[in-house]
C-alpha cells in the first residue's frame, strides 16, 4: 500500500496520493484539483537513529565550516540552524542566542563558537553516561 508524492501542473501544490496496491497507482489525479497533470516527486526518507548516536556524530569542524560570515546577522543564522538540529540533543540554547545576536547584542559565546559548541556536546555525552549509568 504506496504512499506516492506528487507536484500538480495545474494547481502547484505538492500532494501525497495513499493507494491499496500498486497497480492503481497508474493513473494518479490530484485531490485538490482533480487534474491528472501530476508529476512524481522523490519523498525525503529520515533515518532514525538513537539520541547517542546523534550526538556522537556531529561534527565539529563541519558545523563551525557553516557558520558563513562573523558579524551578528550571520552568526545569528547559523545559531538558528544549530538550535534547530541540536537544542533537544544537546540541551543547548542556540536559539536564544540567535535571538539575543538578532536583537544587536553580541553573546558571549560567540567569541569562541568552536568551545561553546564542544562544551555543550560533552555535557550532553556526560549527561547521557550518567543516564545508562542508573539504568
Amino acid at each position: 500500500m504506496p504512499i506516492y508524492q506528487y507536484g500538480c501542473g495545474d494547481c502547484e501544490r505538492t500532494v501525497e496520493i495513499f493507494f491499496r496496491s500498486a497497480a492503481k497507482a497508474a493513473d494518479p489525479r490530484c485531490p485538490e484539483c482533480g487534474s491528472a497533470r501530476l508529476q512524481r516527486r522523490i519523498s525525503k526518507v529520515a533515518r532514525v537513529r538513537r539520541h547517542g548516536q546523534r550526538v556522537d556524530d556531529i561534527n565539529v569542524a563541519e558545523e563551525l565550516g557553516r557558520l558563513e560570515s562573523k558579524d551578528e546577522r550571520g552568526f545569528a543564522k547559523w545559531a538558528r540552524q544549530m538550535g534547530d538540529k541540536f537544542d533537544g540533543e544537546l540541551g543547548s540554547d542556540f536559539r536564544e542566542l540567535a535571538q539575543k545576536a538578532d536583537a544587536g547584542l553580541n553573546p558571549v559565546e560567540r567569541a569562541d563558537v568552536k568551545f561553546t559548541l564542544e562544551n555543550r556536546i560533552r555535557r550532553a555525552k556526560e549527561s547521557q553516561a550518567s543516564d545508562l549509568a542508573d539504568d
